[in-house]
């Protein structure tokens, strides 16, 4: 508010001062939700598989903690992702899911995601391998 107000004073000019106001705040909004996500680990007892709870907003300010959230070459051969406290906001986060996808492929594992709401399921489908 303070920035808008100072902008409108300096221009003379209140729809620059809402805009620029606006901007900000989304700018902040999405700098605060981005580093919100947690991916908890739990390895099986049998040790052959590992299963990722992932909670939070996915979309491109949490992109990168999300890729760095996985132990790629440490993790068993079988990687179970539980989405389902999880919603994708937008396609930079089935950008993330297919590269991390990739990732554990390289290290010879398969991975497979579930647990996704019906939108962030129907983004999913129709985007992914596209990006």
């Amino acid at each position: 508010m303070v920035v808008t107000i100072v902008v409108v004073v300096a221009t003379g000019n209140l729809a620059i001062g809402v805009v620029v106001g606006v901007i900000l705040a989304m700018v902040l909004f999405a700098r605060r939700v981005a580093h919100v996500i947690q991916a908890e680990r739990m390895i099986s007892p049998d040790g052959l598989a590992v299963r990722y709870n992932v909670r939070g907003p996915l979309f491109f300010g949490s992109s990168n903690d999300l890729v760095e959230q996985f132990s790629y070459g440490v993790d068993p051969v079988t990687v179970d992702v539980d989405l389902s406290q999880a919603q994708i906001w937008d396609a930079s986060t089935v950008a993330v899911l297919d590269s991390v996808e990739t990732k554990y492929r390289q290290h010879g594992a398969t991975v497979t995601f579930h647990g996704l709401d019906e939108r962030s399921q129907a983004m999913h489908e129709r985007l992914s391998g596209r990006l």
